[in-house]
């Protein structure tokens, strides 16, 4: 027995079988170890084999761009051709040496990137210049469509490297966001239906991923801030979301509340997972600064989650789960900003 039961017991996904072997998921970390390229490193495939044999049952590789022109910045990890598959199997090989799940999640910059890396203008929905990028312009037709074929290949690699599961980045103001966000999305054909590129994408990943694997999808209301108003989105538009991309193909709700996961949404004090729970029955991964086991515990105990995605916590300390696992809460190394100067430098402040 363990002060924290409920955060090791299993999570049907509702798909093909897979569970999730416990409530801890290593949420999406851009962590900028990769090659220049996009592939991965030695470095890169270490730091998810301590986090799993740290006892984490599930492991997400964040930020995978799934085109050259969707990289949001350097050194980040990519899946564009079939040369990125070998990275990744030595990724998934090291999680179930370790009895964890590895899934990769899906990404397209968009607006979030610049000129010095792309080499080119990066796209979005519409013409929009995104705070501390360059300027974009609105994508063509056919670049959307191609930009459905990328994550559709995207996801094709990741099965083909043995994936558990496959993840949309539909958050944080990255592409499939802002056709979401009605205050970027301006266009006047189909896809200025703000739901309609990312069901495309889903509907998209669901066929070639099959009926056997969990598909997750990642959101956020706002982009980066949580103090930023919710608007354009409304517990109404919101609730067609969620009932749309459903009926695509998605099986869990990740839910990125940012730093803040006790914060109330649409002028409410109902956080946002709980407001989610309203229009779905679907599993929920709730990220938004849980770092210590008896918060998290209490967090899916109060019924705000079934399983929480921890990032800070886990770059702190490899072995949190352990030993939550071991009640000795008390030995997990604290999370301290030199942690991330640390991680930038090419340390593994966990380890």
């Amino acid at each position: 027995m363990s002060l924290y039961d409920n955060l090791f017991e299993l999570l049907p996904l509702g798909r093909g079988g897979v569970a999730l072997p416990n409530r801890i998921v290593m949420g999406p970390m851009t962590l900028n170890q990769a090659t220049d390229s996009g592939h991965i490193t030695p470095w890169i495939v270490e730091w998810y084999r301590r986090r799993a044999a740290g006892g984490v049952g599930t492991l997400i590789g964040a930020a995978v761009f799934v085109a050259q022109n969707g990289r949001g910045w350097r050194n980040a990890v990519g899946i564009a051709d079939d040369s990125y598959i070998e990275g990744w199997q030595a990724c998934v090989e090291a999680a179930h040496e370790n009895g964890a799940l590895f899934g990769t999640q899906l990404f397209h910059g968009g607006a979030a990137s610049r000129v010095s890396l792309l080499g080119h203008q990066p796209l979005s929905a519409s013409d929009w210049a995104r705070e501390g990028f360059d300027p974009a312009r609105a994508m063509t037709a056919a670049e959307i469509e191609q930009a459905i074929e990328d994550f559709e290949e995207g996801a094709r690699r990741s099965i083909a490297a043995g994936c558990d599961f496959v993840e949309l980045h539909g958050a944080h103001g990255y592409l499939l966001h802002q056709f979401w966000r009605g205050d970027v999305n301006h266009r006047t054909d189909k896809w200025g239906e703000p739901t309609a590129f990312p069901v495309a994408v889903t509907r998209a990943v669901r066929e070639v991923i099959g009926p056997d694997v969990p598909l997750i999808y990642r959101f956020s209301i706002h982009a980066d801030d949580p103090a930023a108003p919710n608007q354009p989105v409304t517990p109404d538009s919101l609730s067609e979301f969620l009932r749309v991309l459903e009926a695509a193909g998605v099986d869990v709700w990740d839910i990125s509340c940012w730093h803040e996961s006790r914060r109330g949404y649409f002028g409410s004090d109902i956080l946002l997972p709980d407001w989610v729970r309203r229009f779905s029955d679907k599993p929920r991964i709730v990220a938004g600064n849980l770092l210590t086991p008896p918060e998290t515990s209490a967090y899916l105990a109060q019924g705000h989650a079934e399983a929480t995605a921890l990032a800070r916590a886990l770059i702190a300390d490899a072995e949190w789960v352990n030993k939550a696992r071991k009640d000795k809460a008390d030995e997990i190394r604290a999370f301290e900003p030199s942690h991330m100067s640390a991680l930038k430098e090419g340390t593994d402040p966990g380890a």
